[in-house]
């Protein structure tokens, strides 16, 4: 297979595991992720949200989702995560009580309520304190450690950290997570291949994938966006580091002026508080009107411009209204 494959393409993840035809390989992965074997493996699924489409025409990043219900009742969210984000844990809670509480019925009993596993496959580090790529949660009793309830089960997945060693010797979770990561070469997934047959078949719809133009051609739109989104977001962090600083270096010399005409000392105190205040607000509109100019003309909706950079939407159509020619939404 073609080494620049990117495995965590939202394309390509839908292809390979959202799937109806091929479940029994999202069957192979969620049994193997969740380390689930003999009576307690899912045997049958039913794929939940068949409309969503992982990619637009207008090729904006999309956060993939594959729910489904399994045999037992169980809902399973799979999600991918390319672009960090520092509310991971927070976001991924979030969606896993929409998920549990969602399926209760109005006027059901509490009794109905099944079981929710999330599943965060991410392509960045989110647990700095841990050194293991594969991390599960429960709620647990704070000193016996017993499990209040098995209903809530969540699974984060660091894919940079796995360390593959004899990929002969992998675990059933450990394969599938070495076969998404970028830390396992092609040589490698031969290997793997060898010994599961999952693999071996996810290996297979790679050729067929990439001899498709029609989804070759969707999965290159999606990583044109994934490059243009991470780009983006590191030119808005360093954009803001370099406001804060000008903003402090024209406070400070506004401050030193006016210290020195008002008086030596309570002059040069009051001028580089008020200096530095309103130079470090000068620096931030700024840099706040460059980031949203640069943003619109890439093409992002006014909403979400306002999601990423907490600028209302109103500020952000008066910035567009303002250039000589006026940007359209």
């Amino acid at each position: 297979m073609t080494r620049e494959l990117n495995r965590l393409n939202d394309v390509f993840f839908k292809y390979l595991l959202g799937d109806a035809k091929k479940k029994s390989l999202t069957l192979s992965f969620i049994n193997g992720i969740l380390n689930r074997t003999g009576n307690d493996l899912f045997t049958d699924l039913e794929f939940l949200d068949k409309e969503m489409t992982p990619i637009t025409e207008a090729g904006k990043v999309s956060v993939l989702d594959i729910r489904a219900r399994m045999n037992d009742g169980s809902q399973v969210n799979i999600e991918v995560q390319v672009c960090k984000d520092p509310d991971m844990a927070r976001r991924s809670l979030y969606y896993w009580a929409r998920m549990y509480g969602g399926a209760l019925h109005k006027g059901a009993p509490y009794r109905n309520l099944m079981p929710a596993i999330s599943i965060n496959l991410m392509d960045f580090n989110a647990f700095e304190q841990y050194t293991t790529c594969h991390h599960s949660y429960h709620v647990r009793n704070d000193e016996t450690h017993d499990i209040l309830i098995g209903d809530l089960e969540m699974h984060f997945i660091e894919l940079e950290k796995i360390r593959i060693g004899d990929i002969r010797k992998l675990r059933k979770s450990e394969q599938w997570i070495a076969y998404f990561s970028h830390q396992c070469s092609d040589e490698q997934r031969e290997v793997l291949a060898m010994s599961e047959p999952a693999i071996k078949e996810a290996m297979n719809c790679e050729m067929h994938f990439t001899q498709d133009e029609k989804l070759r051609r969707k999965y290159e739109i999606q990583e044109k966006a994934r490059r243009d989104y991470i780009s983006m977001m590191y030119n808005i962090e360093k954009g803001r580091e370099e406001g804060l600083e000008e903003g402090r270096k024209k406070g400070l010399e506004e401050g030193r002026q006016k210290g020195l005409k008002e008086g030596r000392q309570k002059g040069l105190e009051e001028g580089r508080k008020e200096g530095r205040e309103k130079g470090l607000k000068e620096g931030q509109d700024q840099e706040r009107r460059r980031i949203v100019l640069s943003m619109l003309q890439t093409g992002f909706p006014y909403e979400t411009i306002s999601q990423i950079t907490n600028i209302p939407v109103e500020e952000i159509a008066a910035i567009a209204q303002s250039q000589a020619r006026p940007i359209k939404e």
